[in-house]
Formats: structure tokens, C-alpha cells, sequence
């Protein structure tokens, strides 16, 4: 049953959803899901601060005025992360509706600050492929990047073509333009990154068939494709576009902010430490992260945050102070021994780079002072590869030049294995990234997703190795980046 409420409790809420969201998705590697942890987190890189600003009102209209403001900013972003708040707002009892300000409509084209209409987003339909196959030679199109990763129970991903443009981009033209596909619940995979070149696209009700190479292939329900090429404009497609686009209208500049007090003492301390745990879980959007942020730990240690930050803020005087003491002290109680480096670290780096009063130093020399620094928390000794494990993510990047950048082929493979070592009395199952560098063999097939496999690898060369999990189902080849 959900309530209309008030702004402050249904920003407090969000907050504390989004933590148990993360730790949902963190609680075992054989279901993490590293797309929701991200997308979760990066809601509160800019949006941190404003809830410490609501939370830290004079009154409670002030408070009110505010949370309405944040929650505002925080939906401004689009219409996917207007409907995710209202979603979590509701599973928390609270109303959004009558909170957020009606939703802008937005145009499906639109113009760049040089008047040229932009690419939209597409659905893989028949009508785009025809589309792209006009203006791009897709038979001379090579694979960039292919991921593909297992999200819950199914399978999801992106692939990258390279392809020459079929009419004149002119001389200002560029890099060879990217066609940027997005592919939702994959059904089937075969790739070799010998056999990159050359793509195809057939687009039924049912599915979409990707063809890659001479005997590659993807097989989709869904997806998406957006096209990264700034001559885009001169195309066919750009110039039907352009003459039913209206022309770029000058936007009109956005009232300024009211400059927000700068958060003080315990409380400045607890929004940064919220901030930068924000920061730390969302580094996983980057995939050769995934097993050395401890996401689930954080996630953990800031439990019931949101709700515990309104309390502290609604207090007045030393009663905050101490209220934001405590709450800091809580979230490293929570966090245990293995966290404590981390906030030790966190801690003093703030007490270094921000102008806090002196009472406020002593309190976090105070807690900080048994404490070791530890720059960053990481998986601690390689201890080599596990003899199974199930594939979560595999990521292929071919060597290629991109804004006048030389970068080398690459592959990331992100794996969930049962304890070893010295956890081997453990139950949970653990993460662990391999980087390979200078890749000179990638292969892949779906069945490689589907439960568990042996996992072996094979030094062929000095400095050259091969990872090969099944069957063969996964078989990578080159020099192992060592972290």
C-alpha cells in the first residue's frame, strides 16, 4: 500500500532501496549482476549531496522544499530513471506522482550545437537494417568489440561494427563511423575473432539473426542500434531526417541553483563517505573490476543509510554532530575488519583534503588511529586459475585506432568459482577477472554461459597463454595481464 508521504521520506527511501538493490545483486557470483549494481549506484553520483542538503534543513518545510528539489534533479535524467523511482518509491509505501513535476516530453531527433540532426536510437527492426545497409557497407564491416553477459537468467550484450560509409562524409568526416548494437536476451552465439569481417542483418517479428564473418552469428528477440558518426547528417537517412526535424531552437538558460550551504563537520564527513562508496560500487560498469570492489560488503556496511541520515538531519546543534558521529561509527561497525581499511583510508584522505573543524580531525584521528591505510581493496594473492567455474561476462576488443589512439586487442573474462584455497571451507563463490592483453585468439559460443565447466589453461609461449573453459566453448589466447 503506498502513501503519499512526505519528499524527505521518499528520498531517504530511495536511497535505502538502492542499497538493497546493490546487495541483491552482489549477494553470490553465480547471479551478479553487475548492469543493476551499476545502473543503480550512478543514481547517486550527483544526487548524494542534495540528500544530505535536504536532510540538514532548519525546518521541516525547508526540508520538504528541498527533498521535492532533489528528487526533481534526480528524475530530470529521463523517463527510464523517472520510472525506476517511482518503482522503488512504491515498493517503499511512498507516492511519487504528486512529488515530481510533470514529465518533459522529448523529441525522438534532435539537432547538435552545429544545427545537424543527430542519429536516434533505433529498435532492430527490418526498417533499420534497410536503413543501415543504405548508407553502410555492412559486407565490409568488421567486430570491433563483442560482449556478451549473463544477466539473471538470460543473456545480454553489445557488439560494435566498423563500417565504411556508402555516400561522401566529406573532409571533415573522421573516424570510420561505429554502428553501436545492443542485443536484450540473446538466444544464440558463434564467434571467432579470425572471422570478424563482414556483417549482415535479417530482422523477423520474432528475432534478429546477426551474421558475422563466414560462419559467426547472433541470434536476439531484441535490441537497439545507434550509429556514432558525425558526418551522419549527410547520409540518406540523416538528410530525410533533417527536413523533418524543426531547426535548433535556442535553449533557454536554465535558472541557477540556489547555492546549497556546504555540508560541515560530521555531517560533510558522512555525505562524503556515502558519495565515494556510491563512486566505488559503480566502478564495476567497468567489467575488469567486478572482483576487486567489495560491493556487497559496502552494500552491507550502509544498510537503512537513507533513513538514518534523515534522523541525524532533523536534529539541531552538537545533537547532529554526535548523531553523524555515530552514524559514521555505525557504518564502520557494520563494515568489520575487512572493511575497515577501506574507511581508515577514506577517512583520512577526507580529514587531508577538506576543510573540517578541529574537533572533527580529532574524532577521525580518533577512529582512524589503530587503523592501517589501504589504498584499495583488492582480491588480495593470485592464486592461479580455479579448476571450475561458470562464465558470467566475455568481452572481445580488437586492435584498433580511434580518435588518433592506437589501442591493443584485448579480452575480459569475468568468471563465479567455487572457494579454493584457503576458503575452500567456504560456501560462497567467488569472482575473478581475467584481463588478457594483445589477444591473439577469441572464440565463443553461448553454451559456454550455461552452468558450470571445467576451466583449464594452457601456456603455449612465453608470455602467451590460452583460457579455455568447456568444451572449448570459450578459447582465448594471448599475454595475461597481471594485477
Amino acid at each position: 500500500m503506498t502513501r503519499r508521504g512526505t519528499a524527505p521520506d521518499a528520498l531517504g527511501a530511495l536511497l535505502d532501496r538502492s542499497l538493497a538493490q546493490i546487495a541483491e545483486a552482489s549477494a553470490d557470483a553465480r547471479t551478479y549482476d553487475r548492469q543493476r549494481i551499476n545502473g543503480v549506484a550512478d543514481v547517486w553520483d550527483n544526487n548524494t549531496v542534495p540528500l544530505f542538503h535536504a536532510a540538514t534543513a532548519r525546518t521541516s518545510v525547508g526540508r520538504e522544499r528541498r527533498a521535492r528539489a532533489a528528487l526533481a534533479l534526480m528524475a530530470e535524467l529521463g523517463p527510464e530513471r523517472r520510472r525506476w523511482m517511482v518503482e522503488q518509491a512504491a515498493a517503499a509505501g511512498h507516492s511519487l506522482e504528486l512529488l515530481l513535476p510533470p514529465p518533459m516530453a522529448k523529441p525522438r531527433r534532435s539537432r547538435d550545437y552545429r544545427g545537424h540532426v543527430t542519429p536516434p536510437f533505433m529498435p532492430l527492426t527490418a526498417g533499420a537494417a534497410l536503413e543501415l545497409a543504405t548508407d553502410y557497407d555492412l559486407a565490409a564491416a568488421e567486430v570491433r568489440t563483442l560482449l556478451i553477459e549473463r544477466v539473471g537468467g538470460r543473456l545480454t550484450g553489445s557488439l560494435v561494427l566498423v563500417a565504411p560509409r556508402r555516400y561522401d562524409g566529406g573532409p571533415q568526416a573522421g573516424d570510420p563511423p561505429e554502428l553501436h548494437l545492443r542485443l536484450e536476451n540473446i538466444i544464440d552465439v558463434r564467434f571467432d575473432s579470425d572471422d570478424r569481417r563482414g556483417a549482415s542483418l535479417r530482422c523477423r517479428a520474432e528475432e534478429t539473426v546477426i551474421g558475422v564473418g563466414a560462419g559467426g552469428r547472433l541470434l536476439v528477440t531484441s535490441g537497439t542500434v545507434h550509429i556514432d558518426d558525425p558526418a551522419w547528417h549527410l547520409s540518406t537517412a540523416g538528410r530525410a531526417a533533417d527536413q523533418r526535424t524543426p531547426p535548433r531552437e535556442e535553449q533557454p538558460r536554465r535558472t541557477p541553483e540556489r547555492q546549497r550551504p556546504r555540508p560541515e563537520g560530521a555531517v560533510l564527513v558522512a555525505a562524503r563517505i556515502m558519495h565515494i562508496a556510491m563512486l566505488e560500487i559503480r566502478t564495476v560498469g567497468y567489467a575488469h573490476f567486478a572482483d576487486r570492489v567489495p560491493v556487497r560488503l559496502l552494500a552491507g556496511a550502509l544498510t537503512g543509510a537513507g533513513t538514518d541520515i534523515l534522523a541525524a538531519g532533523a536534529l539541531r546543534g552538537g545533537r547532529r554532530e554526535r548523531a553523524f558521529h555515530n552514524l559514521v561509527e555505525t557504518w564502520i561497525k557494520n563494515g568489520g575488519p575487512a572493511l575497515a581499511p577501506w574507511f581508515t583510508d577514506e577517512l583520512r584522505q577526507i580529514a587531508d583534503s577538506e576543510p573540517l573543524p578541529d574537533a572533527t580531525r580529532g574524532w577521525i584521528g580518533g577512529i582512524t588511529a589503530q587503523g592501517a591505510a589501504l589504498p584499495h581493496l583488492g582480491t588480495g594473492q593470485d592464486l592461479g586459475p580455479p579448476l571450475e567455474a561458470e562464465l558470467r561476462l566475455a568481452e572481445y576488443t580488437a586492435a584498433h585506432t580511434r580518435y588518433t589512439t592506437p589501442r591493443g586487442s584485448s579480452a575480459v573474462v569475468l568468471l563465479a568459482h567455487p572457494p579454493t584455497g584457503q576458503d575452500s571451507l567456504s560456501r560462497c563463490w567467488r569472482l575473478r577477472v581475467f584481463d588478457v592483453d594483445d589477444v591473439s585468439r577469441f572464440r565463443l559460443r553461448s553454451d559456454a554461459f550455461h552452468g558450470s565447466h571445467e576451466l583449464r589453461t594452457d601456456r603455449e609461449s612465453v608470455g602467451q597463454e590460452s583460457l579455455i573453459l568447456g568444451r572449448d566453448s570459450l578459447d582465448v589466447r594471448g599475454s595475461r595481464s597481471r594485477r
